[in-house]
């Protein structure tokens, strides 16, 4: 599995989560389906479940940005960014109902290559969406007190849905609730509490806190291939000004 840069991320800014730190979109000569996470790296769906490359592989671990004791994370975070081959044509994907069912399978992949689990809708889309919809849907719709507090974990240390030091939540990203925080000990914990097919851990934990009387829809997605699991799920359907700036993330260990 190759990691690629996305060439112009602002092109996901405005484009509806698929879930947390995650869209999905079309890129390459042949117009490959590819997972984006964070709206910055992008991986091809039909090498999810593949180890990634040998050389990245051990290296990532190794990246100074990815501590907690890194005084210049952003700077060799873009660094690393940089390293990566960008992926041509990239688009976002809006519908799920556009992409082949094949593709999102994973049948497009030697089925060599692919464990069991990760070669049935699973991959992306039966264990992910209740339909074929570009959106995750959450059951219920509330409104935040003036004390709610609520968190996203993702990949990277720049995110592009709530900046550190802005007041803003974008539109249609997901988040949790305060209660979740206990059971995400690490950026892979956070991944697998997610049930999401992000390869990449979600060390980087936003903590949030919504203006009183915002709107968040809320609840557990129903799977369509398998029961209903993993934690509860938020999404802000609106742009959402923060009580207080947002706050640098906090760091987790991946494992």
């Amino acid at each position: 599995m190759q990691l690629w840069r996305v060439p112009d991320p602002q092109i996901f800014d405005e484009v509806p989560e698929w879930r947390m730190d995650l869209h999905l979109a079309r890129g390459g000569a042949g117009g490959e389906v590819y997972l984006v996470i964070g709206g910055l790296v992008a991986v091809k769906a039909e090498e999810l479940g593949t180890p990634v490359e040998p050389v990245e592989g051990m290296a990532y671990f190794r990246s100074p940005w990815l501590h907690s004791d890194c005084p210049r994370r952003l700077e060799l975070f873009e660094e690393w960014l940089d390293y990566l081959w960008p992926v041509p044509k990239l688009a976002p994907v809006r519908s799920m109902g556009s992409l082949p069912m094949l593709e999102l399978q994973g049948a497009a992949a030697p089925a060599s290559r692919l464990p069991e689990a990760l070669s049935a809708p699973a991959v992306l889309a039966g264990a992910l969406l209740p339909s074929q919809e570009s959106v995750a849907t959450l059951p219920f719709a509330t409104r935040s007190g003036a004390t709610t507090i609520v968190h996203r974990w993702e990949a990277f240390p720049a995110s592009r849905r709530c900046r550190a030091g802005g007041s803003l939540i974008a539109p249609n990203s997901f988040a949790a609730p305060e209660l979740e925080r206990p059971f995400v000990p690490s950026g892979f914990a956070a991944v697998a509490r997610q049930r999401s097919p992000s390869p990449l851990p979600a060390c980087f934990l936003y903590t949030l806190e919504p203006s009183a009387a915002s709107v968040m829809e809320c609840g557990v997605p129903v799977l369509a291939s398998a029961p209903a699991g993993g934690g509860v799920e938020l999404r802000f359907p609106h742009r959402t000004p923060t009580r207080a700036p947002i706050a640098e993330p906090a760091v987790l260990p991946p494992l």
